[in-house]
């Protein structure tokens, strides 16, 4: 999509869609950035015991695989 048939798709809409699309919009960039916050605040603190590391990767929502292959960049 252009960028041209977009705002004419926009223009298209009534001000209670627009209202509504820009609170859509509002709530998933909130929940993308609390999800990256989460994921910022679990790497902070290493993990000492295995279950920590199970926690921790539960928490970023990783497999161990990808935590391991994570920690190794480092």
């Amino acid at each position: 999509m252009t960028e041209e048939e977009f705002v004419s798709t926009l223009r298209s809409l009534s001000l209670q869609q627009l209202d509504q699309f820009q609170q859509d919009l509002e709530q998933k960039v909130h929940e993308k950035k609390r999800k990256s916050d989460k994921r910022k605040a679990a790497m902070k603190t290493p993990p000492r015991k295995t279950s920590d590391v199970e926690k921790m990767a539960d928490q970023m929502g990783l497999d161990l695989s990808s935590l391991m292959r994570e920690i190794s960049r480092r």
